[in-house]
């Protein structure tokens, strides 16, 4: 079973442009007014529409996925296949083979531009251990094409339920803020991410 990143749609970009479209032509024929009633409309029309995403990502419950289970990030996917702990002195190191694949049906994917980290039940992150020995987990799939891996996570000796989640990592960039206005997706405001359970 698969766990998708879905989203109900995105519609305030074509809103605004539209909007702000308007609002310069009224200006531009001088009419200040009509054109400044289009700008206040606008301002209200993004606050309500933030606080919307803002309200259905509080109310969405969290998807947590059991072992078998995938997870898509829209067309890159991840799942786990084993998880293999190594005990060491006050930290455990976690070995996790996971299999990625790509649900596309005609363009390449890869996790390029994503963070992998195990959050623990009290919401602690362990980030990922580069390991150069094995498959990079952001490598470029073609459609359809899986491949197996391993992830290495050092986790403190008391977390006692883990679990894998992806974050992205375009805090500066104009698009990733357009994509945090989509409603009821992972990236969504406020929104809880998916998280697959490695323990």
């Amino acid at each position: 079973m698969v766990i998708h990143s879905d989203s109900v749609g995105m519609m305030l970009p074509f809103v605004v442009a539209f909007l702000v479209l308007t609002s310069v032509g009224m200006l531009a024929q001088g009419k200040f007014r009509q054109g400044a009633k289009a700008l206040r409309a606008l301002a209200g029309l993004v606050a309500v529409y933030i606080l919307f995403v803002m309200a259905v990502s509080l109310l969405t419950p969290q998807k947590i996925g059991s072992a078998g289970q995938a997870y898509c990030m829209d067309i890159w996917c991840i799942g786990i296949e084993k998880v293999s702990p190594i005990p060491a002195r006050n930290q455990i190191a976690y070995k996790v083979d996971v299999r990625i694949f790509s649900d596309a049906d005609t363009v390449k994917t890869s996790g390029k531009g994503f963070s992998l980290f195990l959050v623990d039940e009290r919401g602690r992150r362990f980030p990922m251990v580069k390991d150069p020995s094995v498959i990079p987990f952001d490598l470029s799939l073609d459609p359809g094409q899986s491949v197996n891996t391993s992830l290495t996570f050092v986790t403190t000796a008391d977390a006692r339920e883990l679990f894998l989640t992806v974050r992205e990592n375009h805090p500066f960039s104009p698009l990733y803020w357009v994509e945090r206005l989509c409603v009821a997706c992972d990236g969504g405001l406020l929104h809880k991410p998916t998280l697959l359970r490695v323990l």
